[in-house]
Order: C-alpha cells, then structure tokens, then sequence
C-alpha cells in the first residue's frame, strides 16, 4: 500500500523525470540517422502507462479534465481561459476530455486558469476558484495558486506539471 508520502514522492519523480523527456534516449537519434533502430518508448512514459488507471487516480496524484474553454473577459489580445475540474477515476468526467495532471500544492474541485500563449488547451498560470457544477467563477480569497504545465503527453494525460503557491 502507497503512503501519500511515497505517492507524491513518486508522483514528484515521474514528472521530473518526465520533464526531461525531450533529452531522453528516444530524442538522441533523429529518425533515419544511421544506426537508428526502432524507437522505443522512453522509461518514465513506459511505466506510467503501464501503472494503470487505478494507481494514478489511488496515489493522491490531482487529475483534472478541461471542462470547458471559453472567451477570458477584458483581454486584449482576445484569449482563451480554461476551467479545469476534478477527475476522481478513470470512468468519470466527460469522455474524450483533456486531462492533466498536478503535483504540489492541493487544488480546488474546479478553477479557472489562462491558456497558455501559443500552446492551445494548456493550462498556465494564476487560478480562480470556480463551481464544479455551473464553472462559474467564484471569489478569489487569499490562497492564490497557480499551475504550470511541465511535459507534454503522459502516459493517458495529455500534460503533467505542478501546482504551487502563487508568490506575486
């Protein structure tokens, strides 16, 4: 059985190392360069993939779905914010729906959050509370946090980051 300790310990692992995916064994040889044989998947994708649905949702891993994506108010240029709400399992939430996955700081059941600029769908940034329900904003209050999405593709996620305190 998993501690909390040793999941976030786990999860803080998978996505350091997932971090560095990009300078991985898998991006050493550009396809058809001699010598390149097939390419394998690297070890952090390998083993989150083979974890299964009921260790990721069990390990106190915070998976969100993208419930929604809608004009952000009194922006210009015109932007994207992105309301992001809880996922507790792999059959819940809306089928087909991004998700990502945070490590760090506990997050509410639902927020809202800017899309990152020039990555479409990727959550960045400050976080606004909202209702699960309706996704409508609720007050700000004096926990500010932010997240920040650190790998691309993982395993069944379509990103995995942190979420930390937002220090201004």
């Amino acid at each position: 059985m998993l501690t909390r300790g040793a999941a976030a310990a786990g999860a803080a692992a998978v996505l350091t190392a997932g971090a560095v995916l990009a300078a991985g064994p898998a991006a050493a040889a550009p396809a058809g360069s001699v010598g390149a044989g097939p390419v394998m998947p690297d070890p952090v994708t390998a083993s989150v993939e083979h974890l299964g649905d009921a260790v990721l949702y069990g390990a106190g891993l915070q998976v969100y779905e993208v419930a929604a994506a809608r004009p952000a108010e009194n922006t210009y240029p015109p932007a994207t914010e992105l309301v992001l709400r809880r996922v507790h399992s792999a059959a819940g939430g809306i089928p087909g729906a991004p998700r990502f996955v945070f490590v760090g700081t506990p997050l509410p059941e639902a927020f809202v959050v800017a899309q990152a600029w020039e990555q479409p769908g990727v959550p960045s940034g400050l976080i606004v509370p909202a209702d699960p329900a309706t996704l409508e904003r609720l007050p700000l209050g004096d926990d500010l946090r932010m997240v920040s999405v650190l790998t691309g593709l993982l395993g069944p996620f379509a990103g995995a980051g942190m979420s930390t305190p937002y220090l201004g």
